[in-house]
């Protein structure tokens, strides 16, 4: 009797969890969050930390207590790009070949939207930066090319033009 129930018991609290999960993502899918790090822009933002929520219609930017609530349908563009730099030691760390152990790769999103609250008779264009890590940055690309319908541009990829005689 005493073996019986750690193993009914087990079983409840299985049967239990996969609902429990369940429940969260179908809370969580209504907005999705993502720190994010500013690298520049037009917005009153510091180069630091800001987190980045993706809502229904909008995209919620917040920093230190400063949030900025940008309409989906205001975005015009989204590109994004890879950059890889050098890590400090990487002389020691290239030692192993085909391993590109001295090198970091850096994802970033560059957001551009028309600011409706402005006033004149031509919105301006607000752009910003954004650096993410790797495992966000996918996640955080296809949400937004998701939410506003728009398809992203690889800056990496340059278009060349090749003439001939």
């Amino acid at each position: 009797m005493v073996t019986k129930f750690p193993v009914a018991l087990g079983c409840f609290l299985a049967m239990l969890l996969p609902g429990a999960g369940l429940a969260r993502e179908s809370k969580n899918a209504a907005a999705a969050n993502y720190p994010a790090n500013y690298e520049g822009g037009t917005l009153p933002f510091g180069h630091s930390k800001v987190k980045a929520t993706l809502g229904a219609d909008e995209v919620i930017l917040v920093q230190h207590g400063h949030r900025i609530a940008v309409p989906a349908s205001s975005i015009t563009e989204i590109e994004c790009a890879t950059g890889v730099h050098r890590r400090l030691g990487a002389a020691v760390l290239d030692v192993v070949p085909y391993m590109h152990l001295g090198e970091s790769e850096n994802h970033y999103v560059g957001v551009t939207w028309m600011d409706s609250a402005a006033t004149g008779a031509k919105s301006p264009k607000v752009e910003v930066l954004f650096r993410l890590n790797k495992s966000e940055y996918s996640a955080f690309l296809s949400g937004l090319e998701r939410l506003t319908g728009k398809k992203a541009v690889d800056t990496n990829q340059t278009l060349t033009a090749v003439h001939y005689n």
